[in-house]
Parts: structure tokens; C-alpha cells; sequence
């Protein structure tokens, strides 16, 4: 699979369908779920341009990454759970949540169902919206209206003498990181995270009494992921107070909120400006941020290349025809992949054919792995993972649309032979 990337909202609109299924070829797809928040949001637009804020929420689930796509766990719970003692993992890994861990025939498997999340994209591929989305997508689109951001910014300035406000975007992240890492104020730095980052109240105790327990810590080593986010909050709202970032467009809080999800990637595409100027103050040393357009580019002409392939290749679905750049490629993703993936280009051996009874064998263990995760008690009291996290088998239930734009995603064969397994699952 390709490098790992999170993308934003104004990326994937920039997209056409072709390009959106070869982005998911190419790429692992990180999905924040601020993604998932904007695109129902859209649900309470008014109709723009002919086409109504149905039509437009389908078309962009429509280019929702569904092959190699993983939703990362919403940023707020990652942060109560670290600051109640839980570990964030921040090496540029997505966090899924929903694992299923199983025991089956003496090994060990962890299943990952269909998210919501994924269920929803799905319908609204089709047009279908439960009253509950449209409900939350009124309330989306009333909280970014609500976003007070010069009355942030003339805050913010009160509290900063005027040589002391920074004055460009490396002063803004310097300052707010200087402010989470205060030498002996670790209590401090707790309480405004929690407060800062939107912490439910009540919980405040709970989190105090961890963090003593863990040894009263800085910020950074007893939370580092809720450090990041707070210095991400700090730094937008400094740069606020200076007029470094405009204070005149809600939806800034909202872009901004996209670096949160940083630790969990390779890369970050997107065309939006703020997050050009924003987000390579935040990236680490082996991360890179891509211009959206120039991606966009770069998926199209890969597209024509696969387009351009006789009938009998093309027959073998997407899927299988693009599942890395051609290795004579010298474009934009085939560089990522000379990075982050350096032996793509070596000549792969060709897989031994399986026989009808391998197949079947494989077949059967994965559907008693996966009725094993649909089983109320299949996790016993006395379950526990191998010492060294080792699995013996991983599944990810997805929905892979069998054609995207001009695309069969598998061959026939393959097919057909899903159509049969279904058919014959319903008879029994």
C-alpha cells in the first residue's frame, strides 16, 4: 500500500471521480473526521449552481477514499483518554478505533468492522440521508457561524504587549510553545489544555488526579498528543492577535483543526491557502505537505496512462491494474512512493496461483474469524493480546463500489465469484 496521507475537504472537491478512485490506489487515505463534519455540514447549505445540497454531499462521498482509507479516531476523545493516563500513539500511524480482538482456533485476530462513519459515505453515495444527519448538519453549520474570531484575536492582544505579539507564522509557533513547555508550570499548562481543547468540565478532577499518579509530569511527556493540540490552538489564536491569520473567515477554526491529525500521517494535501502557510510549522522532519493542485495534476495524468492501456489490462480492474505508480514513472506520486515506500520499483515475483482448495481454505477462515467478532461474547474475561502485540490475522470490512467513474474497480472473474460466495452465504 501507498504512503499515508491526510487530505482536507477542498482537496477532494477539487477532484473528478477518476481522480479521486486513482488517489485511492496510489495512497493509504487518512480520513479525519473533521472531513466527515464538513461534508454533512453541506447537508444545511442552500442549492448553489443548480444542484442541491443532496447532490452535492453524494458526489463528494462519491470520491471518498473506500479501498485503502483508515478514519482516524476523533481528536478530542484521543485527548481525554491521554489526559486520563491512556497512550496516544503519535508515529505517524492512524489511530482506528472498533478492533474486535478474537481467538480462533487457537490464534489471534483483530477485526475492524465497517465504521459508521463508512456506512454513512455509503448512503450518501445513494442519496440517502436519515433525519438524524440532516439534524446534526443545521447544528454544524450554526456552531462554524458562532465562531467568535476578532473577538479571539482583540483577547488575545490585551493579553500581549505590543512588542511582545509575534510577527510572523515561526514567532506565532515558537511563542505557543513556549507558553505549553513553561519550565515549572506543569499544573498550569494541564489546566489550559483542558480547558483550551474543549475538556468536559466535570472531568477536570479525574485528570488532575492521573496526572499526580503519573508523577506530575510536564504537559509534553504526560500527554504529548494533547501538548500538540494545544500548542496547534495557541499558536492559531496568537498569530489571530497580530493579524498574521485572518480573523475574518470562521471557517479558519475549522482548517486549522486538520493539523491536529498530523502525527497520524506521511503527508497532507490540500488547496486551501491557510493550510499551505500553516501546516510546515507543524510537520515533522520526514513529513511533507502537498499543494493540492499540483497532486490533482499529477493523478490525472496517471489516470491517462491507465486509460491509455490495451482492453484485456484494463479488464483486470483498477484495483489490481493500479495498485502502485507505473515504475517508469517519474511524477508526483511516484517520488512519495521512492521516499516513503523505496522498493516499489524492484520487480515484484509473480504470485503462485492458489489452488480451489487453498482458496476455499482461506475463505473459510476468514468468515469464522469474522462470525467470531459478530459473536456478543467473543472476547473472553480470559483473552489476552500476545506479549509482543503480535496477531496472527488482521480484517478490515469495507464496501468497495465495483465501478468508480470509468473504472471497473475488478475483473469479472472476481466478481462473479463475490456475486457466488453471496449467494451461496443467503441460502445458508
Amino acid at each position: 500500500m501507498g504512503p499515508l496521507l491526510l487530505f482536507d475537504k477542498s482537496f477532494l472537491q477539487s477532484l473528478s471521480v477518476d481522480e479521486a478512485a486513482m488517489l485511492d490506489q496510489m495512497f493509504s487515505c487518512v480520513v479525519s473526521p473533521l472531513f466527515l463534519a464538513e461534508t454533512m455540514a453541506d447537508l444545511a447549505k442552500e442549492p448553489e449552481g443548480g444542484r442541491t445540497p443532496a447532490q452535492i454531499v453524494g458526489g463528494l462521498a462519491e470520491r471518498t477514499p473506500v479501498a485503502h482509507s483508515y478514519m482516524n479516531t476523533f481528536h478530542n476523545r484521543l485527548v481525554l483518554d491521554e489526559l486520563f493516563g491512556g497512550t496516544v500513539g503519535m508515529d505517524g500511524r492512524p489511530v482506528v478505533a472498533g478492533g474486535i480482538p478474537v481467538r480462533v482456533e487457537g490464534k489471534v485476530g483483530i477485526v475492524y468492522k465497517k465504521s459508521p462513519e463508512a456506512e454513512a459515505f455509503e448512503r450518501w453515495q445513494q442519496g440517502r440521508f436519515l433525519e438524524v444527519e440532516r439534524i446534526a448538519a443545521h447544528a454544524w453549520r450554526a456552531a462554524l457561524g458562532n465562531f467568535d474570531l476578532p473577538g479571539i484575536a482583540q483577547a488575545f492582544k490585551a493579553m500581549l504587549r505590543k512588542e511582545g505579539r509575534p510577527r510572523n507564522h515561526v514567532a506565532a509557533r515558537d511563542l505557543a510553545k513556549a507558553i505549553v513547555d513553561s519550565p515549572g508550570q506543569s499544573y498550569k499548562s494541564l489546566h489550559i489544555a483542558h480547558s483550551v481543547l474543549g475538556m468536559p468540565p466535570r472531568s477536570l478532577p479525574d485528570v488532575v488526579s492521573a496526572w499526580r499518579r503519573a508523577g506530575s509530569k510536564p504537559l509534553r511527556e504526560h500527554a504529548p498528543f494533547a501538548a500538540h493540540c494545544l500548542e496547534i490552538d495557541l499558536y492559531f489564536y496568537l498569530a489571530l492577535s497580530n493579524g498574521i491569520i485572518s480573523d475574518q473567515r470562521a471557517s479558519n477554526r475549522i482548517d486549522i483543526a486538520y493539523l491536529y491529525y498530523l502525527p497520524f500521517t506521511d503527508l497532507f494535501v490540500s488547496g486551501d491557502r491557510l493550510h499551505r502557510t500553516t501546516a510546515e510549522q507543524f510537520l515533522g522532519p520526514k513529513q511533507r505537505f502537498l499543494w493540492g493542485p499540483d497532486l490533482k495534476q499529477d493523478l490525472a495524468s496517471l489516470n491517462a496512462h491507465f486509460l491509455a492501456l490495451p482492453d484485456d489490462e484494463k479488464g483486470k480492474g483498477l484495483f489490481l491494474l493500479a495498485s502502485r505508480p507505473p515504475t517508469d514513472s517519474d511524477g508526483i506520486c511516484a517520488t512519495l512512493w521512492d521516499t516513503f515506500r523505496p522498493d516499489w520499483r524492484k520487480p515484484r515475483k509473480p504470485m503462485p496461483a492458489l489452488t480451489p482448495a487453498q482458496h476455499e481454505k482461506i475463505v473459510g477462515s476468514s468468515k469464522r474469524i469474522r462470525e467470531a467478532a459478530d459473536r456478543p461474547c467473543s472476547v473472553r474475561p480470559e483473552f489476552r493480546m500476545p506479549p509482543d502485540g503480535e496477531i496472527d490475522s488482521l480484517i478490515l470490512e469495507r464496501h468497495i463500489p465495483q465501478v468508480r467513474g470509468s473504472w471497473r474497480m475488478f475483473s469479472k472473474e472476481v466478481e462473479d465469484a463475490e456475486q457466488a460466495r453471496e449467494a451461496g452465504e443467503m441460502k445458508l
